[in-house]
């Protein structure tokens, strides 16, 4: 009596380790975007959405570059700010973090919810108490 149930209950755990491996390995590869954001030569925004209006020119004229090595580099009129950045995959989140010396790019500065991934762009979204934020970032 007990060799039926001991069989089911193996069948089942080998069952759940497969599943649970799979879906991992998926979304790690998948769903990451520091190949993407490495393997592009600079980034500019298209978008920056603050409180449902439009913030875009905030950041005319930069471009961005992300490196391997989680370091971001926004420049504009000869101009460079170095910053960094984190990828994490499994929660699709990335963090930019932008020195205290320039106002403008530390309003990027948090945790953004990676909303969409595409050959044209990437899009982050943040979400707080007080308002929703969409950021909007393709290659050049």
């Amino acid at each position: 009596m007990k060799k039926p149930a001991l069989l089911f209950a193996l069948k089942c755990s080998v069952i759940i380790y497969f599943a649970a491996c799979s879906s991992i390995d998926k979304l790690s590869v998948s769903d990451s975007i520091s190949h993407q954001l490495v393997s592009r030569t600079a980034w500019k925004v298209n978008c920056y959405d603050k409180a449902s209006s439009d913030n875009t020119c905030i950041f005319e004229g930069y471009t961005f570059n992300f490196d391997a090595s989680g370091k971001v580099v926004a420049a504009k009129n000869g101009k460079t700010i170095e910053g960094n950045w984190l990828e994490d995959n499994i929660s699709k989140k990335i963090t930019l973090h932008f020195n205290g010396a320039n106002a403008e790019l530390m309003q990027l500065n948090n945790y953004w919810d990676i909303s969409n991934i595409s050959e044209a762009g990437i899009t982050f979204e943040k979400e707080t108490d007080k308002s929703s934020e969409k950021l909007y970032i393709t290659s050049l």
